[in-house]
């Protein structure tokens, strides 16, 4: 998909379509191509004799879920989309890259990107004035 401001992303909250949507306006990078709520990882164990139905559910429902996939330059980035950036959004970050290489064996490099509009106190460098 080409990217360009929604009104709406897949599985995004209504914070985070604010600052993606801002982002997709004036990108620091261009993006050539995105995919929103890409699922990677493994879905819930569930009871010996599940049905089909509870087992597509779970496929569908358990999984980690990618924010943003987006195509730049001669690779990925796998993007987590955050109000504000937090030890949380780090982590959530650096495993679904993971999951992402794992899974889809992209050709190309993957980076890691949380896109942001402000740094928790819990990130910030304390800086000289």
């Amino acid at each position: 998909m080409k990217p360009m401001v929604m009104p709406h992303y897949p599985h995004m909250m209504a914070e985070d379509i604010a600052v993606w949507s801002t982002y997709l306006a004036s990108p620091l990078v261009p993006i050539k191509e995105v995919w929103y709520d890409v699922h990677v990882g493994g879905a819930v164990k569930l009871p010996e004799g599940a049905g089909e139905i509870e087992q597509q559910v779970a496929l569908g429902v358990s999984r980690k879920r990618i924010d943003v996939v987006a195509r730049v330059g001669g690779g990925f980035w796998v993007v987590e989309v955050k109000p504000f950036a937090s030890m949380l959004a780090l982590g959530q970050v650096l495993s679904y890259s993971r999951l992402f290489v794992k899974e889809y064996a992209p050709v190309g490099e993957v980076w890691p990107v949380i896109v942001i509009m402000t740094l928790s106190a819990a990130l910030r460098l304390n800086r000289p004035e």
